[in-house]
């Protein structure tokens, strides 16, 4: 990409620090990141939280194609294909179910574009290190959104911009992305649980998005940073431990402990046993809220009915399969209903991007994601960087997810986290001890 692909920084204003004018070039060129990380309550506030995800890839989408020339990394291709093939799943579907459908392949233009964009971006004006701030700030925007959820779980109404929308807002899928609520209340514990899902349609898309973006909150509040930046880091980190135990997602927590783990037997390996010590104390923060507050009983009643959303999602699993069988190479081109299985089962091809590829996109489809983001990940995983740890752990998180989250829309984030991965390749390695690295 050109120089002239991306605003350069402005003149310095008086009265006007350089970080300030350097903060506002960023957000000025970067400005779809920014809202969907730090502008997420005030995109929340009108309703454009859901639509707002679009963005990236509408936005950095067009950049790119306006632009020339603009480097496209080899490691990149399976994703470019990816992104071509996607749209052959319309054929098989009815013209009703289009909208929906070029949402969500916007969501993986956004996934590609958020990547090669921020590879070709100059990072004078859009620094990784700021972009690493916004992610955490989303991170922090989610736990404050999972305190509304428990003071506010019954809130469900249409946004302003849904009531603007008039008909058209009242579309289910539309009304979901610009509605406000805080939580999707389910009875699969045999009472009704408020779980945190804003600005979500879904609590599992809350919880797959906390544990994607913990890496980015740790760098950006705990690792490497001034000690009262640290101290108000933790004292967040202990904040967010409730909501994140009442939210009853096993998969935010699975996340969360085999990053956990990995982070901590990777630092042990080289001899640096703080982060062991740090996991115990989390454990221990844990065991501690489980004992004193509700989340207690609510984790209890999780582990132990845990065989009917066992069951459940293995039927899924089962349907994904055999219809990913009767149409290997396009899929199906949108979820479908079983119409055998019980009341109120989720239709097949979610509860997982793994079986959403390969039901809705057929097997080619599943096969180029999981070699792009297998080169990616293992590429990370050798980088030296402060950073690359980070990035790298946040990867780690979404190989965990994908037998069991969607990970829509957070596409955008794996896209940008994989750009960051690559910038950090063509970093200088730092001493034998950086601050805030391995």
């Amino acid at each position: 990409m050109s120089n002239g692909a991306v605003a350069a920084p402005p003149a310095a204003d008086s009265g006007s620090s350089t970080a300030e004018v350097s903060a506002r070039a960023t957000r000025r060129v970067a400005w779809p990141l920014w809202v969907i990380t730090v502008g997420t309550a005030p995109a929340m506030a009108v309703g454009l939280h859901g639509l707002s995800w679009m963005l990236p890839g509408l936005v950095f989408g067009a950049r790119i194609l306006s632009h020339r020339p603009t480097r496209f990394p080899l490691s990149s291709l399976p994703l470019v294909v990816l992104v071509c093939w996607i749209p052959l799943s319309a054929t098989v579907i009815p013209p009703s179910g289009l909208p929906l459908f070029t949402y969500r392949w916007l969501l993986w233009v956004g996934c590609l574009a958020t990547f090669v964009w921020l590879v070709n971006v100059d990072e004078r004006v859009v620094p990784s290190h700021r972009i690493v701030d916004w992610l955490a700030a989303l991170w922090i925007t989610l736990v404050v959104f999972g305190y509304f959820a428990t003071l506010l779980p019954d809130l469900a109404s249409p946004s302003p911009l849904g009531y603007l929308l008039g008909p058209i807002g009242r579309i289910e899928f539309v009304a979901r992305l610009s509605e406000w609520r805080f939580a999707e209340t389910q009875q699969f514990l045999g009472y009704p649980v408020p779980r945190p899902a804003a600005p979500f349609g879904s609590s599992n898309a809350w919880g797959s998005a906390m544990g994607i973006l913990t890496p980015y909150f740790l760098k950006s509040w705990v690792i490497g940073v001034s000690a009262a930046r640290r101290r108000k880091g933790v004292l967040i980190g202990l904040v967010a431990i409730y909501p994140i135990l009442v939210s009853v997602n096993r998969g935010l927590w699975l996340s969360l402990i085999v990053g956990g783990v990995y982070f901590a037997a990777r630092r042990a390996l080289r001899g640096r046993f703080t982060a062991l010590a740090l996991l115990m104390a989390g454990v221990i923060a844990v065991a501690a809220l489980l004992v004193v507050t509700p989340a207690g009983g609510l984790v209890t009643d999780r582990l132990d009915k845990s065989e009917r959303s066992n069951s459940a999602r293995s039927s899924l699993y089962e349907r994904a399969w055999q219809g990913a069988l009767d149409s290997p190479l396009v899929g199906h081109g949108a979820p479908v209903f079983a119409p055998d299985l019980p009341e109120g089962t989720p239709p097949v091809g979610t509860h997982g991007l793994i079986w959403y590829l390969m039901f809705i996109h057929g097997f080619f489809a599943l096969a180029l994601f999981l070699v792009w983001l297998a080169i990616e990940v293992f590429r990370s995983g050798r980088l030296r960087t402060p950073l690359a740890w980070w990035v790298h752990l946040s990867l780690i998180a979404t190989v965990v997810q994908m037998p069991y989250y969607g990970l829509m829309p957070h596409l955008v984030i794996v896209g940008a986290t994989v750009g960051l991965a690559h910038r950090e390749a063509r970093r200088p390695v730092p001493g034998p001890s950086p601050r805030g690295a391995w």
